[in-house]
Formats: C-alpha cells, sequence, structure tokens
C-alpha cells in the first residue's frame, strides 16, 4: 500500500485586527495555487516589528477569524499565539506546529512588504530551513530575495485589493460603512461591539 503524501499545510500570522476580505482572497489564492490541505490563520499577541498592539482585544480579533472562516473546508483558526502571549515570533509559531503536525510541510504566507524585512526576522535562518514562504504582492512592492541563507519562496498570484485593516479601522472611526470590504458576519460582529468606534 503506497504511503499517504505528507499533507501541505500554510500558517498564516497576523494581526487580523480586523480581518478582512483581501486576507481571505489571498488564502484561497495560496491554497490554489499550492494545491494546500489545509491554511492556519494565527492572530498574534504583538508583532516584534510594530510599535503598537492591535486595538480590539484578542477574545475579539479571534471572534472575527471563526466568523470570517466558517463555512471555509481547508480554513481554521488557531490561537496560540494569543494563549501564549507577549512578543509574538513566528520562529516560537513555527517550531510548535512543526511538532503538532508531524510529517507535514510548512508554508508560511507574508506580504512583500514583510518578505522585504525577513533578514530582521528572530532566528531567520534556522527558521528558513523549516518553511517556504508564500510571497503575496502588495502595492509598490518588487521585492528580490532577502540576504537570507537557504531561504525558499514562492510568489503567489492574488488580486491586489484595496482592503486593509487600517482602512476598515479608519471607516469605523470616521463612521463610514464597511460593508464590502469585510464578511458580512464580521461587520454586524463589529457593529454589535462598537469596534474602532462604529462601523456604520
Amino acid at each position: 500500500m503506497p504511503a499517504k503524501p505528507a499533507s501541505r499545510v500554510a500558517l498564516y500570522g497576523g494581526a487580523f485586527d480586523p480581518v478582512h476580505n483581501a486576507h481571505l482572497e489571498v488564502a484561497r489564492c495560496a491554497c490554489r495555487a499550492l494545491l494546500l490541505d489545509r491554511i492556519i490563520f494565527i492572530p498574534a499577541s504583538q508583532s516584534p516589528l510594530k510599535l503598537q498592539g492591535p486595538q480590539a482585544p484578542d477574545a475579539e480579533r479571534l471572534e472575527m477569524l471563526h466568523l470570517a472562516t466558517a463555512g471555509e473546508a481547508r480554513f481554521s483558526v488557531d490561537d496560540y499565539e494569543l494563549r501564549r502571549g507577549g512578543i509574538s515570533y513566528t520562529i516560537d509559531t513555527v517550531k510548535h506546529f512543526r511538532g503538532l503536525l508531524d510529517g507535514a510541510e510548512l508554508f508560511w504566507v507574508l506580504g512583500a512588504d514583510q518578505f522585504e524585512q525577513l533578514d530582521r526576522w528572530r532566528s531567520v535562518q534556522a527558521l528558513s530551513s523549516m518553511v517556504t514562504y508564500l510571497v503575496l504582492a502588495r502595492p509598490g512592492y518588487s521585492p528580490e530575495a532577502p540576504p537570507v541563507a537557504g531561504l525558499r519562496f514562492t510568489r503567489v498570484d492574488a488580486p491586489l485589493m484595496e482592503e486593509s485593516s487600517t482602512m476598515v479601522r479608519e471607516k469605523c472611526r470616521n463612521s463610514e460603512s464597511i460593508k464590502g470590504l469585510v464578511p458580512e458576519a464580521v461587520r454586524s460582529f463589529i457593529t454589535e461591539k462598537a469596534l474602532y468606534a462604529s462601523a456604520e
């Protein structure tokens, strides 16, 4: 009987403050392009490269991800970084999932803007031996591979969408509609909880 092929799992970290439609479309494109079995959304506690933490509480960011990914068979959400707390270093997260998903081929989803800064990441050479980076285009970025030994990466074609978490939060603060920028269940949740001021 032939051996079962190793599963292909992508880890998708970020603040998701809030999750929006472009996050989801990026994940769908990655799944199709790489024939992924699963993509795991991992909300960060605190990014080491950002001065400020997320605006929405952890529980609300997590719930919005669950609402956004409901019904997507290959999407799941994991609160490992929130439970761990403190600065969310990718190397620690990948080690955790490498142990949890024994034998899986691991990928890490990131934008071209983050890819340019990869040589600033903690233990990046060790990290780069564990994952293949899935690099998504971002407006204004055409990155060259950073100087990291053993780097493995694939550029994933995805539509350049206007949505960003910053845009969504700004529209909420200005009492502008965010309909069409986030899944409807997420929009309703933001309204109900009065996150980022107002979602209407």
